[in-house]
């Protein structure tokens, strides 16, 4: 799973880096989810970080739950 600085995340490279986190993984976020998350809090995802979060999006601790989170919580990690 190497890749170059400049090349872009893939689906399967994000999934062979959650494999590793040792952390819950749900289903990814739906684009329609990205989106929404963005308008919320006014912010973009990087390219990258929403390839990661399509793949598969990592719940526990240290981990934003983008899906069913707060708004406070999620707000005071931002």
């Amino acid at each position: 799973m190497s890749r170059t600085p400049s090349s872009p995340l893939t689906l399967e490279a994000a999934r062979g880096l959650q494999r590793m986190l040792g952390a819950a993984i749900e289903p990814g976020l739906t684009a329609e989810e990205l989106d929404d998350v963005e308008a919320r809090f006014g912010f973009r995802f990087a390219a990258d970080h929403r390839v990661f979060l399509s793949a598969g999006l990592p719940l526990g601790d240290g981990w934003p739950d983008w899906r069913h989170g707060s708004d406070e919580d999620l707000r005071g990690r931002l």
